[in-house]
């Protein structure tokens, strides 16, 4: 027992995850590819113990889950999990971020055989990397955004949007983008997330609904700008509005809401002031304050020249009650820029010492600084990027 023990040890430390998956460059194929730097002999553990073991690591990573689950079929019926939903936010590959590839921003479709796209993720906590085949251009179009790992594309020629979680293949298909209300010129996707709806059937089982929210801005002649926030679940025929009313407008527009946050399958999001709003669906689909700073009872949205975002705070598991696990980033006209803490608790905001051992990358990414070799040579401890790419920073990690 003294080997399980260590496992439970392990899992249940915070910060300090099992590492199922290979560190950078020992050699991860995919999800269920052989780890070449370490085997462990999970199989010869007791029914409950791998199931206990099992519910950690998925708290952790699923990554890490589904690795344990692949090891063998008792394994597989010690952590059976066909009846649980699969779009629990709990399969979410949430840490992992997929790569910027050369050739991304092509305007032209991939020939063959890129086309069988075989991308790199990484995880922002641990530095590790994998390999995962996504689904071809032909069925399922270009990259569109990325919310909590789950990656959202969109093809032209069936101009319909597709939700796919890359590690469980999990996909949910959405209505066609032929008919946006409410947006005049070219709109421009600046966040989008996946809030989870949790319902019970008649008999009684538990059913969880993805529903994918979209913030669309349409960038008119200054200081004029069109914003929607789109919202749709699978199996409806068109995309309906989020009802931002609590949101007042100044001078006929509202400034456009720049970086969102999907935590846990809630979606948030800032606006110039620093006030954070959550999208709530019921009765309809709405926006409700969660924190506001002092003083202020209503948002008037207005041409300013503050830009707030919001992103994860990485904090380990028993420090999330102090934070909710996100931080807001407001950045100023001269490039200055302010971190806050955001207390969902009670909707007040704290200071928030130097980022030790952070690297944020906006509009929404925070890095562990010491999980990447490159960013502590470079001394980027406490830097905040603006819409940088991280392939920059941190070379070469698979």
């Amino acid at each position: 027992m003294g080997f399980l023990a260590d496992q439970l040890h392990h899992v249940a430390a915070a910060g300090n995850p099992v590492p199922v998956l290979a560190a950078p460059g020992a050699g991860v194929d995919n999800v269920h590819g052989r780890l070449e730097s370490e085997e462990r002999d999970w199989a010869n553990l007791v029914q409950d113990a791998v199931r206990e073991i099992g519910e950690k690591l998925l708290a952790i990573d699923a990554t890490e889950y589904i690795r344990l689950r692949a090891v063998c079929k008792p394994l597989r019926s010690s952590t059976d999990n066909d009846n649980r939903p699969s779009w629990e936010p709990c399969f979410f590959p949430r840490n992992w971020v997929m790569l910027h590839e050369d050739g991304d921003d092509d305007d032209e479709a991939p020939v063959e055989p890129a086309a069988l796209r075989r991308r790199r993720f990484v995880n922002v906590r641990t530095g590790a990397a994998l390999w995962i085949q996504l689904p071809s251009f032909e069925e399922y179009g270009d990259f569109l955004a990325v919310t909590e790992g789950l990656l959202l594309f969109y093809c032209k020629r069936t101009k319909t949007v597709r939700l796919f979680n890359p590690l469980t293949t999990a996909t949910a298909v959405l209505p066609s983008f032929s008919e946006v209300p409410g947006l005049e010129g070219e709109p421009e996707l600046t966040a989008a997330a996946v809030v989870v709806d949790r319902r019970n059937t008649p008999g009684g089982q538990a059913i969880i609904v993805p529903n994918v929210v979209l913030v669309l801005v349409s960038r008119l002649s200054p200081p004029r700008h069109s914003t929607v926030i789109l919202c749709a679940r699978p199996g409806d025929y068109h995309w309906g509005t989020v009802d931002a009313g609590v949101v007042e407008a100044v001078d006929g527009g509202v400034l456009p809401f720049e970086g969102g946050l999907t935590l846990q399958g809630r979606f948030y999001i800032p606006t110039c002031h620093g006030d954070v709003l959550r999208v709530e669906l019921h009765p309809q689909p709405h926006l409700v304050y969660v924190a506001r700073p002092p003083g202020r009872a209503r948002c008037r949205c207005c041409a300013h020249d503050v830009t707030s975002y919001l992103v994860p705070s990485l904090d380990d598991a028993s420090g999330i009650g102090e934070n909710d696990g996100m931080l807001l980033v407001r950045v100023f006209a001269d490039d200055q820029t302010d971190v806050r803490r955001v207390h969902l608790g009670n909707g007040s905001y704290s200071p928030l010492p130097p980022l030790s051992n952070r690297t944020i990358f906006l509009p929404g990414l925070t890095l562990l600084t010491d999980r990447f070799p490159s960013l502590v040579e470079q001394g980027e401890e406490g830097y905040v990027h603006l819409h940088e790419h991280i392939e920059d920073y941190i070379g070469d990690v698979a």
